[in-house]
């Protein structure tokens, strides 16, 4: 059983929360925020022998690093000029890769052998594509992959093998060479796979007959069965030992939030929860469990966030460690992301919330830290601000989180400027730690104001389900949360901006037109403001996706009977009401919001005559991936801001 009780992580941040001295050195350059933390993605080998690490490359992404823990050596790989994205183990020695080439290929996965110093397999070759799922235990030659339709063979889940091999025969389609066999899914759009731990599929998600289904095998062999799961209130969180046994997160009707329970799927008894938080939702929450050398599960804490991230021990070997770390690093967010089979060797992500978060390896037998070098060398952590979390009230009285930055004090005394940086989704959420956009605004003297408003992931019902759909609600929050900062006497009042992507873009341009009085300037990046355009574009894909087309068409409703309600919540439609400067950005390659809304945004501001400028990019879809075009970004940023606020 879960304990019920914890206590708060706000004592670990409450020395960080101090005033900073003044500023009077010039701040760093825009490149220190661009580049990559000197370590990144930290992974132990199941026997715990190796930590392998990622390091940045002198081309665009990553080197591949393994630190030996038996002879204490440290060995970066040369791929031959191959760059390293992402890398999972899946063994004691084995690990699969995905590497970059440009332009030859880009996402090619293979699996790397640490001891042989070298590539062993290929899972993926030329021209051929699939998402990977998982890695199958029963044969370390096979892998579940989810291949695409896109009009060349079979689409689905198959189970393919490394021994099999592309064959070139003229005029025959070999994209799916490697498969082994395909698995029988039920009928439907798939929109998603949960895997155990031993990489076999155990629950997929299809939609048919207008209805988002959930199903449920014991094991590879065994039938589907639909288990009565709605979207909206039930997720599979994870797998128990016993296979009748699943972990759920659910919103009963007489709960505030959702809570973790057991789930008999022989009954459909949800159980007794395990654990409640009525303020936050588990949703997200992670099971930290460890699959043991003879093939057992151990679950050994649960993880979920509140105004900071929360580890809860449940076994008993986790508190210890959990205590033992955390004596040896206090002051600071301590957070256990990775172990070995035996629970002997751990990576630690442990952060201050001004930098990167810094890796450490403990070794429980020894109690020996061994800590990998910090991230961003190049910062002065002491000079770089915190995120306060804090909590506002909306007018209608729903109570609500965000985070506060401060930048240093300046010299005269006068309180900073505001921008508002509101997150993409909506359902997503912001959370606390190292965030490179709000360093790089507070070292240029900004407060920085990441408000969680309703809609957001992570709450209970009435923050994140009661109005997931009120955009102009989710609008006044922000508002709201922002009049609040102005009243505490914590920020300009005179000096306001805001700033967002995705939906956090429809929020800057949404702020603006609904408050044309309130803000000097907007950013938008790969913003909607015609939420009509954007069901258009829902219906063009929705061959693909035709379960998101219809929860638009049930959620906001169809615009050309509710054309009211389009209008009231597309700023595109209030244009004209609009007094401050926007800049305007997008990815041309972006399949999620088409950069159309983004020129057509342009086009309307021309006719209104209101200021705005722009920066579209060739290369990027919905964000950015290359490093240069984020550095143009935050300089035409940091330019724009200069200039208006």
């Amino acid at each position: 059983m879960i304990p019920p009780r914890f206590p708060s992580l706000l004592r670990f941040i409450a020395p960080l929360l101090g005033l900073f001295s003044l500023a009077t050195a010039a701040p760093p350059p825009v490149s220190d925020f661009v580049k990559w933390p000197e370590v990144n993605e930290v992974r132990i080998s199941e026997n715990g022998r190796y930590v392998a690490f990622l390091t940045p490359s002198q081309v665009r992404f990553f080197d591949l690093n393994v630190y030996d823990t038996q002879t204490k050596e440290s060995k970066k790989f040369d791929l031959g000029g191959d760059d390293v994205t992402d890398f999972f183990w899946i063994g004691g020695d084995r690990m699969v890769i995905t590497t970059e080439n440009r332009p030859n290929y880009r996402g090619r996965k293979q699996v790397f052998d640490v001891k042989q110093g070298k590539v062993t397999a290929n899972l993926t070759y030329e021209r051929q594509f699939f998402q990977l799922i998982s890695s199958l235990r029963r044969d370390p030659n096979l892998f579940v992959a989810r291949f695409f339709d896109d009009g060349r063979g079979s689409a689905g889940l198959a189970v393919i093998s490394t021994r099999l091999r592309p064959k070139v025969m003229a005029g025959q389609d070999n994209s799916r060479f490697n498969v082994k066999e395909w698995i029988d899914l039920p009928k439907g759009e798939f929109h998603g796979a949960a895997t155990d731990h031993e990489g076999e599929v155990r629950v997929a998600a299809v939609y048919s007959d207008k209805k988002l289904r959930f199903h449920y095998r014991a094991g590879p062999k065994e039938k589907w069965i639909e288990l009565p799961f709605h979207y909206e209130t039930t997720s599979v969180i994870g797998f128990t030992p016993d296979p009748d046994l699943l972990y759920v997160a659910h919103y009963a009707e007489e709960a505030k939030s959702s809570r973790l329970h057991r789930y008999r799927v022989s009954t459909g008894d949800f159980g007794p929860p395990l654990f409640e938080d009525a303020t936050y939702a588990m949703n997200d929450a992670e099971l930290f469990q460890v699959r043991q050398a003879d093939g057992s599960v151990r679950t050994a804490a649960l993880g979920y966030h509140r105004d900071l991230y929360t580890q809860l021990a449940i076994d008993p070997l986790f508190a210890e460690i959990q205590t033992a770390i955390q004596a040896k690093l206090p002051g600071r967010q301590n957070l256990i992301v990775d172990c070995d089979q035996a629970m002997q060797t751990f990576v630690v992500a442990s952060s201050n919330g001004r930098e990167p978060s810094r890796y450490v390896i403990y070794r429980h037998d020894t109690k020996a830290f061994l800590p990998l070098p910090a991230p961003t060398p190049w910062f002065k952590p002491a000079e770089m601000s915190v995120q306060r979390p804090i909590k506002f009230t909306a007018r209608d009285g729903l109570v609500l989180e965000g985070y506060l930055s401060l930048p240093a004090p300046a010299a005269d005394g006068s309180k900073p400027p505001l921008v508002v940086y509101a997150h993409g989704g909506p359902w997503a959420r912001d959370t606390w730690g190292y965030n490179s956009d709000a360093q790089f605004l507070t070292s240029r003297g900004y407060a920085v104001f990441q408000p969680n408003y309703r809609g957001s992931t992570g709450y209970a019902k009435a923050v994140s389900k009661d109005d997931d759909f009120e955009f102009r609600k989710m609008h006044d929050d922000v508002t709201d949360g922002v009049k609040h900062l102005v009243a505490q006497g914590l920020v300009d009042g005179k000096r306001l901006a805001i700033y967002g992507g995705s939906f956090g873009g429809y929020l800057a341009v949404a702020g603006v037109a609904f408050e044309p009085d309130l803000y000097r300037c907007a950013v938008t990046f790969a913003g909607v403001f015609d939420w009509k355009q954007l069901v258009k574009q829902s219906w063009a894909q929705s061959d693909d996706d035709r379960f998101n087309y219809d929860r638009l068409l049930e959620k906001l409703g169809d615009p050309a009977t509710q054309q009211e309600r389009f209008q009231n919540i597309s700023p595109i439609a209030h244009i004209a009401a609009v007094k401050a400067p926007v800049l305007v950005i997008h990815g041309k390659l972006d399949t999620t919001v088409e950069y159309q809304q983004s020129t057509r945004l342009l086009s309307e501001l021309e006719q209104r005559k209101v200021p705005h400028e722009q920066l579209f990019f060739d290369t990027e879809f919905h964000g950015f991936s290359e490093r240069e075009n984020y550095q143009k970004f935050l300089t035409a940023l940091e330019k724009f801001l200069a200039q208006h606020l």
